[in-house]
């Protein structure tokens, strides 16, 4: 009787395992692929988006980590609720073998980028965060479609135009420039 008991617990749990997604840790390349694919949909994005916005206590101002988090929870990456800011973010990143580089050069979709500090200091703290989407036009590297918070600055849009190579005005609001990349690292 307790063999046939462990059997049917046995076969309850693969039942339905088949349907829990595993959280994507580590260097696993799928993770920036999750992210590009879920932030392709509109309604994906309007839904990070005003997610962070409610954890933000109804603001979108000082977003941004809390929408990347977000997108991030969202394509199965597993990221504290309580992740608020860049100085929080990043080590996550670094804990689960995540790669910083400098050379935007190398973007790919799903890669999320952050700004130089607001002195310009591309050693500082950034004061932003978002994620590559794509290059506007192939083999030229100042405008790239990126998803943030700022939709405000930028007609109401999630998924917009920026330059990331220097630092620009929109709408009346300085867009820090590009410092570094982070993504995953493959590892065998």
């Amino acid at each position: 009787m307790k063999k046939l008991m462990l059997l049917i617990i046995i076969l309850g749990v693969i039942i339905f395992a088949k349907d829990i997604k595993p959280s994507l840790q580590g260097g696993d390349p799928s993770v920036k692929q999750n992210v590009s694919n879920f932030l392709k949909d509109t309604e994906n994005r309007k839904d990070a988006y005003a997610a962070g916005i409610k954890l933000n206590g109804g603001s979108s101002a000082n977003t941004c980590v809390y929408f990347v988090a977000e997108v991030l929870r969202r394509s199965n990456f597993d990221v504290p609720i309580e992740t608020c800011n860049i100085a929080q973010i990043i080590p996550i990143f670094e804990e689960k073998g995540w790669e910083k580089e400098k050379d935007y050069k190398n973007l790919t979709p799903g890669d999320i980028c952050f700004t130089t500090d607001a002195t310009g200091d591309k050693n500082g703290l950034p004061t932003h965060t978002y994620v590559f989407m794509k290059w506007v036009k192939d083999g030229q590297y100042d405008y790239a479609y990126i998803c943030d918070n700022q939709a405000k600055d930028y007609k109401s849009k999630i998924y917009h135009i920026r330059n990331i190579s220097v630092v620009t005005k929109v709408n009346g609001s300085d867009k820090d420039a590009f410092s570094f990349f982070m993504t995953p690292t493959v590892r065998s």
